[in-house]
């Protein structure tokens, strides 16, 4: 039996780090999206939304972090070596609901941040139940993709997945 040697720090470092990267850029595209969405449906009503699409970047990577450090902590464990359905739906609702915790925090701190009481600052966050459940439904519906491609890169490896990706079809 041959001995596997581990990689060493800097490639599991730099694995990490362009894992991070991918979850980064996914989440920031879709949140320019909504954001620019969201100016756009505002703009017709006449009210001024300023996009501000470096928040936007900022948001990713906090939110990227925390979904980094779930995956540190096995918080997706309940669904390992079930069927990629099961599993693609199980984590993009556990990482739906840690991302909306996360986002609810997030709009507390920036009106306590004005001057606000935390305790006022969340019951007014968290006023809306229909904006809290339209958020967290996004969020699930845009982590499908996500799951569903991680699953596949695990299922089939990552050379797998380049070759289906970058091949050519063939009329046939």
């Amino acid at each position: 039996m041959m001995n596997e040697e581990k990689p060493g720090w800097k490639k599991r470092a730099l694995d990490e780090l362009r894992k991070l990267s991918i979850t980064v850029i996914y989440i920031w595209v879709l949140l320019i999206a909504f954001t620019l969405h969201r100016e756009i449906i505002l703009a017709n009503y006449h009210i001024n939304y300023s996009a501000k699409f470096g928040f936007a970047f900022i948001n990713a990577v906090i939110l990227a972090k925390f979904m980094w450090l779930g995956e540190i902590l096995h918080a997706g464990k309940k669904a390992a070596g079930k069927a990629l359905l099961y599993s693609m739906l199980w984590n993009s609702a556990l990482f739906a609901v840690i991302l909306m915790v996360c986002h609810l925090l997030e709009e507390a701190l920036v009106k306590v941040w004005h001057g606000q009481s935390f305790a006022a600052s969340f019951s007014e966050t968290v006023a809306d139940p229909r904006d809290v459940f339209a958020t967290m439904l996004l969020m699930f519906v845009m982590l499908i993709p996500f799951f569903f491609a991680k699953g596949l890169i695990e299922i089939l490896g990552k050379d797998e997945i380049k070759r289906l990706l970058l091949m050519t079809r063939t009329e046939g």
